[in-house]
């Protein structure tokens, strides 16, 4: 027993004594750094205040259509007998596009076309006829008229529905179908897009709707291409199945650098300010008794409250507290107290605002 007992009592001076030496070791490298920073001054780095844009945006995720845009469907069944344009070809309103078989039982293209032709050669002989005042009553060259435009409008529905046409002008974005292909009635055929501009429909919170307004400028970021756009509508009732407002864009798309149908990031400008003083998450504390900075002065570190107003990302505006040309602690601010003595380690230049 006693043997043990002197043991436990030898091991415990032992450690007392390894752990005297590591306080003793760090009270002095503790010292030596005080001393350095008490001689030379707590190293820091710093930048000068200069006004600055400052930009809020609220951010979104929404696809990128045709401003205008249009999709034509077949109107009858049967097998696609002739493609005529490519995807990315520019087609005029009107255009024939692909075309389906003239034998279509459901057409009577040959017996539409001969009725036409003969109803218009006929109107077309009463009608110099009446106008030459040969025997033709006001009667019969009605109903001449009348059955040619019947003929003409069943001949231009049988056109139709066989040589399918672009609804309107633009480029073919999509294409459905290939020759050959067997169709129904109301399948989608091609797609015809005016990209020139592109639109988008983004849905906001009721707390969002009230800093959106129509004009507002936006920005679209899909890969390395941004696209300047704007607001063009605003919902002023809230959509009952999202919860949520729609807010309509329009975005400029030079080149047609961005192909209809994409998804991208969409930013609406609901703030901005030219002449703004902003400063960094990381350069600023926030204390019990509100945010405040240091500021580099002859010297030493200055404290300095301000107040912050609008926040983008790490980046907030100040409202009060800074003036252009203060030079303000940028790196080393958790080491400075009022009244510090400090040295500058790099120059302005070296610390540029990412």
């Amino acid at each position: 027993m006693n043997t043990k007992r002197t043991y436990l009592l030898m091991s415990t001076m032992l450690l007392a004594a390894v752990l005297a030496g590591c306080s003793r070791d760090a009270g002095e490298t503790t010292q030596s750094i005080e001393e350095i920073h008490n001689r030379e001054g707590i190293p820091v780095r710093v930048r000068e205040l200069k006004p600055e844009t400052f930009t809020s945006r609220l951010g979104y995720t929404s696809s990128l259509t045709g401003s205008v845009e249009s999709t034509a469907s077949a109107l009858i069944g049967d097998v696609i007998e002739e493609v005529l344009v490519s995807v990315g070809d520019y087609v005029e309103k009107n255009q024939v596009v692909l075309s389906f078989p003239a034998d279509n039982a459901s057409l009577n293209y040959e017996q539409v076309r001969i009725n036409f032709e003969n109803a218009k050669t006929s109107f077309e002989r009463i009608s110099r006829l009446y106008t030459a005042e040969q025997g033709i009553s006001r009667q019969d060259y009605d109903n001449a008229r009348t059955q040619y435009e019947i003929a003409k409008a069943n001949w231009d529905t049988v056109r139709k529905m066989k040589d399918v046409r672009a609804p309107i002008s633009g480029y073919l974005t999509r294409l459905n179908v290939l020759e050959s292909d067997n169709v129904s009635p109301g399948d989608p055929l091609f797609t015809i897009s005016n990209h020139t501009k592109l639109k988008s429909t983004v849905w906001v919170t009721d707390r969002e709707i009230g800093r959106i307004s129509v004009g507002q400028e936006a920005i679209a970021s899909w890969r390395d291409h941004t696209l300047s756009g704007r607001v063009i509508q605003v919902d002023m009732a809230m959509d009952q199945e999202r919860k949520a407002f729609a807010v309509k864009l329009e975005f400029d798309n030079p080149g047609l650098a961005v192909p209809s149908g994409i998804t991208a990031d969409i930013g609406i400008e609901v703030y901005s300010n030219d002449n703004s003083l902003i400063v960094d998450m990381g350069e600023f504390i926030e204390g019990v008794e509100g945010r405040y900075v240091f500021l580099a002065e002859n010297g030493v570190s200055r404290r300095r409250e301000i107040t912050t107003g609008q926040q983008e990302g790490l980046k907030f505006e100040v409202l009060s507290g800074l003036t252009p040309g203060d030079t303000l602690i940028t790196e080393g601010v958790n080491l400075v107290s009022d009244g510090s003595k400090i040295r500058i380690i790099a120059a302005n230049d070296s610390m540029a605002r990412r």
